[in-house]
């Protein structure tokens, strides 16, 4: 299996495809086997590095206090082990906020910025309802396909789950043998709630792409737009009647925005750019 040592620890990784490099980060508890949908689409169109982060996956999970920027840190030493100078970077929900401070942290490393499903930070941010908070809460004493539907629930609507269920737990008994123990999670938790970019947006000059879900009730749309007001020159997509899942359930949509934003940020773009001028 590839793995890289950064900062002291192992990373697993993969990269599939040729061309612009795309940066997948994962959210909380996330890692590259609950998304084959998107290697296989992104793989397609782009040198695409899909990583598990540290307390994630097959990645080392040491006993130690995690930040979001060291998980940006450790993102950057991978790129530099991996000889990738810059790469459009796409981080979803927890990858969103580890994708904002890498942006922050090494700016040279991310040529462009997708923030999906994400937030600045829980201060100052829309937070979840209370029914959405005691559903969280009540699904971590849920174990097995139990905890698996249950989590749906929070992230796709409730067609998708009616007519997308076997396929959805088929990839999700896959996935979940490369679940977090409970313990690298929580650090990962504790991380994402002392997450804040707010005051610190505006020195993103990096072209950047926001998508988020109408009905996301995990992370709500409120905070989209207020990444858009921090990162104003950001592109806002907002898209309509989906969830947190989004990637998923409304994978066409997501995809084509993601591959054009991509390619029109690529380097070979720019040169033909200049080319022209």
């Amino acid at each position: 299996m590839p793995r890289a040592r950064v900062n002291g620890i192992e990373l697993y990784y993969e990269v599939h495809g040729e061309g612009e490099p795309l940066l997948l980060i994962r959210g909380l508890g996330g890692h590259l086997a609950e998304v084959p949908f998107l290697v296989e689409s992104y793989g397609r169109h782009f040198q695409l590095i899909v990583f598990d982060s540290r307390g994630c996956g097959r990645s080392d999970k040491p006993e130690e206090d995690y930040s979001i920027a060291g998980f940006a840190d450790d993102t950057a030493a991978l790129l530099d082990a991996l000889g990738i100078a810059e790469a459009v970077v796409h981080g979803s929900s927890m990858g969103g906020m580890i994708a904002q401070e890498l942006a922050l942290l090494h700016p040279q490393k991310v040529r462009a910025l997708i923030l999906a499903c994400t937030t600045a930070g829980a201060a100052g941010g829309a937070t979840p309802a209370m029914e959405t908070i005691q559903k969280m809460v009540r699904n971590q004493s849920l174990s097995g396909d139990e905890a698996i539907a249950a989590g749906w629930e929070l992230g796709y609507s409730a067609a998708y789950i009616a007519t997308h269920s076997d396929e959805m737990m088929a990839r999700s008994r896959i996935a979940s043998q490369y679940a977090a123990p409970r313990e690298a999670y929580m650090r990962q938790v504790i991380a994402a709630a002392k997450h804040n970019t707010y005051d610190r947006l505006h020195q993103v000059a990096c072209p950047v792409m926001i998508i988020h879900g109408s009905d996301d009730v995990m992370i709500p749309p409120a905070n989209a737009h207020l990444l858009k007001q921090h990162i104003q020159h950001a592109e806002l997509h907002i898209l309509e009647g989906m969830g947190h899942g989004y990637e998923l359930e409304a994978q066409e949509q997501a995809d084509a925005l993601v591959i054009d934003f991509v390619r029109r940020h690529s380097r070979a773009t720019e040169g033909s750019a200049r080319a022209a001028r």
